[in-house]
């Protein structure tokens, strides 16, 4: 059985890796009060967590759920930083200083001071490692203030755009810093996000780091979608895993497969964890979660 099974944010915040005019549609049709509506649903039908990008809607969606009576004791939840595409936005908008300056905009003072205290030095020294460790701070303040009261912080995640990056730069020194700082400040399990499943785990093998509790979320689909460098070596890499959590998505490859494809396929995958999808409505996420827990992977 799997263990981990993940609601995901795409469908909350307007993403579709093949359509993003559908992904609009589906965005305009849910308000806040929609979207905690199907988490809950999600959780009634054996969802055990929720894994989200810091986009600013998750701010509200967490706190809107901050009381729900069907989050459950040990409900976990799995950021997913940075969120790359807001950054990239605000840059081009304001430039650098209004992006720190929004990005600031979420603390308390103290907070503030703390993090450009820490930042500011950072930068005098060029210290990448201070700024890495405080721009995860930055982050994640929020979202550990707004979380519901009986939710648990099971992992944070790099986002696949900076872990795949690191990996194909052959410059690692990052995800090394990522992983020790979640560990030693938050103590919990670093988590990398990545469309190169072999290539990560290579990395962790030669550099002689401990993987058992590292959470990997990577493609898992019977056509190889986003799988690099194909649907074959992701197979053999998780079969020779005996460590760590993979959980497995794009498990609908974007829509293209249909879930009984998906779960058929799924079930193929002896050592895979658990899986992330997204849903936009109850009925959709019920009858999900429902085949998945049923599911004998």
């Amino acid at each position: 059985m799997l263990k981990t099974l993940l609601i995901g944010d795409n469908s909350f915040i307007g993403v579709s890796h093949l359509s993003q005019d559908r992904a609009r549609e589906r965005t305009e049709k849910l308000d806040l009060n929609s979207v905690t509506d199907i988490i809950e649903a999600a959780v009634s039908s054996g969802a055990t967590g929720y894994t989200f990008s810091t986009h600013p809607s998750n701010l509200f969606i967490l706190k809107n759920l901050q009381h729900s009576t069907k989050i459950t004791e040990g409900f976990g939840l799995y950021p997913v930083l940075p969120y790359a595409q807001a950054y990239v936005r605000l840059a081009n908008e304001k430039g650098m200083r209004g992006l720190v300056n929004e990005i600031l905009s979420n603390l308390s003072a103290s907070e503030k001071a703390k993090a450009l205290l820490k930042s500011g030095f950072s930068a005098l020294r060029l210290d990448l490692i201070g700024m890495l460790k405080a721009y995860v701070d930055m982050e994640l303040v929020s979202y550990l203030r707004e979380k519901p009261q009986n939710a648990t912080f099971r992992s944070v995640l790099l986002h696949e755009v900076v872990t795949d990056l690191c990996l194909g730069l052959r410059d690692t020194q990052l995800l090394d810093i990522f992983a020790r700082h979640v560990r030693e400040k938050y103590h919990i399990s670093p988590g990398f996000v990545t469309y190169n499943l072999p290539s990560l785990v290579e990395h962790f093998h030669k550099a002689r780091l401990a993987i058992e509790d590292v959470v990997i979320m990577t493609p898992f689909n019977s056509v190889g979608y986003q799988m690099s460098p194909s649907r074959r070596s992701f197979e053999s890499c998780l079969s020779e895993l005996d460590e760590g959590e993979v959980i497995g998505m794009s498990i609908l490859a974007g829509g293209y497969l249909t879930l009984e494809e998906a779960v058929d396929y799924i079930g193929t995958l002896a050592n895979l964890s658990g899986i992330a999808v997204g849903a936009s409505s109850k009925e959709h996420v019920r009858q999900t979660f429902s085949k998945f827990r049923r599911s004998p992977a």
